[in-house]
């Protein structure tokens, strides 16, 4: 029988990832003739195909290299692989326990961006997710978790090969409600991918923008009456106006309960603006609204009032007639 060498091992097996996110196992063995190499898991023969193939590359002389490559890996790939080998003059097996946490976690086919349709009336959240293992998709604003309604529309399609596009549609988008950071979180079993956008609205200049936090205070009207008094601060240029809205949005006006002041704060186009409110009453209760308005935008704030009392029957004077 001519000269030859049965197949061992002349060091341990390996395991790497490559950048491509497949992960090769690989064994180094030297032989002489050529082995032959099956691979398999937990004593099942691993045929190739899309996920599972294998090559034997010379290393030089009798040196070889078997490489098990395996992609789109996922948890459920981890556990016992063996590598067996066999040529006329003996055999040999190495034994990997594959470990794996966290590979089968969601990633990003693109990055989340920010767009518009329509001119700007639809703004538009979105991002392509790929995961191998069912996911769900959460947006949240903040702590608050985003549902859909007539202003957000979410969106989410399966696109094949294990990608997902994921999209939340702000209609009409305002910067009193919108502006801040949104997030979607894609989970599966292995893992979590969160997708960040903060919403940022450029203020023309010149437009109205608030200086201070807006408040509620208590007073004591020039007539001796108990007084609310919403106070706002704003900075704008080019006469702005003032309008004040009530918990029915409609615009208020002067009377013997209502009185309006608008003045300067001593700052650059800064003012003051507040509503008076006498004598008030359970039936006062609700969100109200200032809307300040000049040639180069608007602005709005909401103030909530809640006065507990028994409600009653006189005329309603914070609308217009």
């Amino acid at each position: 029988m001519p000269d030859g060498k049965a197949p061992h091992f002349p060091q341990q097996p390996v395991a790497r990832q490559n950048d491509d996110g497949s992960l090769e196992l690989e064994c180094f063995l030297e032989a002489n003739p050529v082995p032959e190499i099956k691979w398999f898991y937990d004593q099942t023969e691993i045929k190739p195909n899309q996920r599972f193939s294998s090559r034997l590359d010379n290393r030089g002389s009798d040196a070889y290299s078997a490489i098990l490559q395996i992609k789109d890996l996922a948890d459920s790939d981890a556990g016992a692989y063996r590598c067996a080998i066999v040529n006329p003059f003996g055999k040999g097996n190495a034994n990997f326990n594959l470990k794996l946490t966290g590979f089968s976690s969601p990633t990003f086919v693109e990055k989340p961006q920010i767009s518009s349709r329509d001119d700007g009336r639809v703004m538009i959240m979105e991002f392509k997710a790929k995961s191998i293992l069912k996911p769900t998709f959460v947006w949240q604003k903040g702590d608050e978790i985003v549902a859909e309604s007539d202003r957000y529309k979410i969106v989410l399609k399966e696109t094949g090969n294990h990608e997902y596009y994921s999209a939340l549609e702000i209609i009409e988008p305002k910067k009193e409600k919108d502006a801040g950071q949104f997030v979607c979180t894609a989970k599966n079993e292995s893992g979590k991918l969160t997708a960040t956008f903060s919403v940022k609205f450029e203020v023309p200049q010149g437009a109205p923008t608030f200086t201070r936090k807006p408040q509620i205070l208590q007073k004591t009207s020039d007539s001796g009456d108990p007084a609310i008094v919403f106070d706002i601060g704003f900075q704008a240029d080019m006469n702005p106006e003032v309008i004040w809205l009530n918990p029915k949005g409609k615009k208020m006006k002067e009377s013997s309960r209502i009185k309006f002041g608008l003045t300067p704060d001593g700052g650059a186009n800064t003012y003051t603006a507040q509503l008076e409110l006498k004598n008030y009453k359970a039936k006062d209760s609700g969100t109200y609204t200032c809307n300040i308005k000049n040639d180069a935008g608007e602005a709005n704030v909401e103030l909530t009032l809640n006065i507990e009392g028994p409600l009653d029957d006189a005329a309603d004077e914070t609308s217009e007639a």
